[in-house]
């Protein structure tokens, strides 16, 4: 069920430059032979300690970004242009936000202030519903919604996932004065102190308990990850029996799931013991607790204030502290791509992805799968029936080139230059509205959820079959729709044909052609991959793990004296479902 990805694959950690040249034998030093040029002239960035491809097209990239808002600030084309500029200068209207203060937030911490009993509180938890992406990232609400395909059927099904810590479960477990949960406490305190609240130090020391009793409901990180551990059908009755001290019809009329009739829970403890902790819980806690984390997801578009004793709390955590906040622009930004990332996309599209240089790169997918299928036909290590479904999957393999073939439209939200905070609130419920609409609908194939065209990244998806390479990593020199085309596969080609590799390894063997948490690799077809990796596993046995010690015939010379500092393994990509 988890997505794979990408988005720094290709990306290489680059040392200082050899000191050979041209001169350098490719047999002797391959690394100078190729790029010792590009390394004289690349400089590397001031507090910089590596440099990659992926780098600087990420920093070529954001500079087409900033000259494309400005333009749709300034004076919008199209209706996609319009949302942008309106959205990003209302984030950066800093005059506006200043003079409103907390006022546009008002009735929305009335609503928190007006809690009184647990009907209301799991309503007002169904209300503040999160919408996940299913990534295992935090999720800002107690409860994260992923509206994606079911692990056992071909449909859509709310997936529901842990959230609603403003630190990591084991950081908040911490003691003592220095402790991460000491410094959370402090910066709680001063949050709710600006926000105009009496006694903040001790709503602070309820916000705290209660996370930290939050946290330990929550499923650790290995479990997160783990698809067949993830894969919970619960149905609506499930709801109350198994997780009992919410209010779940409240909860639900809130969500706008009172019809649905099953869902997925991603983390079975963390829901019920969530259920718990509304029923045990003081209720003024609990309207502490979400009065601050109400100004944390909404920090953007909060005075200078605010942001400011959130950055503090952040430079607090930090070895090597950083400039903080971060200038109005860079988080307008952000705002944009969280929730107008299609609009700016398809305005860096039209200028930077051709539709010839799309289609150059499907003839590249094409020829690449063509290549699969004769290898998968070929493969000694699949027999008959795991073969014949390897190649359904090749069939049904949905690979995204550039962009979607329809971008996502968004006629109906309300974007308005002057309302910062209420643009962040309506392009939420307008978000969630709309993958709510998803339900039980067959899985779009198209979806490419929250990976958007214009960076530079791929995700290679189990469930449902597909993979998505995006038109920001589809530029040179990864691809060049006019360059060599040895060139071409050997840099994006090569990336991708290994991606697609994953979805009939032992990590797409448990998965189906529809995307299903099926194993179709018998014991049989996993003896015999093994022993097909023998060799290679035992080539690479003989290999030194550290660049400067020397290589036999027969494997590493001998490692140095135990004083000198310990080998490391290379970095690896780690792939996980």
């Amino acid at each position: 069920m988890r997505d794979l990805l990408l988005s720094t694959v290709w990306a290489a950690a680059l040392l200082a430059p050899p000191a050979t040249g041209q001169e350098a034998r490719p047999g002797a030093d391959f690394d100078a032979y190729a790029n010792a040029d590009w390394y004289r002239a690349t400089p590397m960035p001031d507090g910089e300690a590596s440099l990659g491809t992926t780098a600087l097209l990420r920093e070529r990239a954001a500079g087409q970004l900033r000259e494309l808002i400005a333009e749709a600030v300034r004076a919008p084309t199209s209706p996609a242009a319009l949302r942008v500029g309106d959205l990003y200068a209302s984030l950066t209207g800093t005059e506006a936000i200043e003079a409103r203060g907390l006022e546009p937030l008002a009735a929305d911490l009335a609503a928190i202030a007006a809690i009184r009993d647990r009907a209301a509180l799991s309503a007002y938890l169904g209300a503040a519903l999160s919408l996940d992406d299913g990534t295992n990232g935090q999720t800002p609400g107690v409860l994260g919604v992923w509206f994606h395909q079911s692990p056992r059927e071909a449909r859509v099904v709310p997936h529901l996932m842990q959230g609603g810590l403003g630190l990591p479960a084991e950081r908040l477990a911490g003691e003592g004065p220095a402790a991460a949960a000491t410094l959370y406490r402090t910066h709680i305190a001063a949050v709710l102190r600006l926000a105009g609240l009496d006694q903040p130090e001790a709503r602070a020391d309820r916000v705290v308990a209660l996370e930290r009793a939050l946290s330990l409901t929550h499923a650790p990180a290995d479990q997160a990850s783990d698809p067949h551990a993830t894969d919970n059908p619960w149905t609506r009755a499930d709801l109350g029996t198994r997780a009992p001290g919410m209010d779940w019809d409240a909860w639900l009329t809130a969500a706008g799931l009172e019809r649905q009739p099953d869902f997925n829970v991603w983390h079975p403890s963390a829901v019920t013991g969530l259920a718990a902790l509304v029923a045990d819980q003081p209720i003024e806690a609990w309207r502490d607790y979400l009065t601050y984390h109400h100004l944390r997801r909404y920090e953007p578009a909060l005075p200078v204030a605010f942001r400011q004793a959130f950055a503090d709390h952040r430079n607090g955590l930090l070895s090597s502290p950083l400039a903080f906040p971060p200038q109005r622009p860079v988080v307008a930004l952000q705002m944009v791509e969280a929730h107008l990332g299609q609009d700016l996309s398809r305005l860096w599209a039209a200028r930077h992805f051709p539709p010839e240089h799309r289609a150059e790169a499907e003839r590249m997918v094409s020829h690449i799968l063509t290549a699969w299928r004769a290898r998968l036909t070929a493969a000694p290590f699949l027999g008959p029936e795991a073969r014949a479904t390897a190649l359904r999957k090749l069939d049904t393999l949905k690979v995204g080139v550039g962009h979607p073939d329809r971008w996502l439209d968004t006629p109906d939200l309300v974007i308005r230059r002057d309302e910062a905070y209420a643009n962040l609130r309506r392009a939420e419920a307008h978000a969630l509205a709309r993958a709510r609409a998803r339900l039980d609908r067959p899985v779009d194939m198209d979806d490419w959820g929250s990976l958007l065209p214009h960076r530079v990244g791929a995700i290679l998806n189990f469930s449902p079959n597909t993979m998505q390479f995006t038109a920001g990593i589809l530029q040179p020199p990864y691809f060049d729709p006019a360059g060599d085309a040895a060139s071409n596969y050997g840099s994006a080609g090569a990336g991708l044909a290994h991606e697609v590799g994953h979805t009939f390894d032992p990590i797409g063997a448990d998965y189906d052609a529809e995307g299903r948490l099926v194993r179709w690799w018998s014991d049989a077809d996993r003896a015999a991959f093994d022993a097909a990796l023998q060799p290679l596993r035992a080539q690479l046995a003989g290999y030194c793990l550290k660049p400067d010690l020397c290589v036999t015939p027969t494997g590493c010379c001998p490692r140095p004296p135990p004083t000198s500092p310990a080998s490391t393994s290379p970095g690896t990509l780690t792939n996980s479902p």
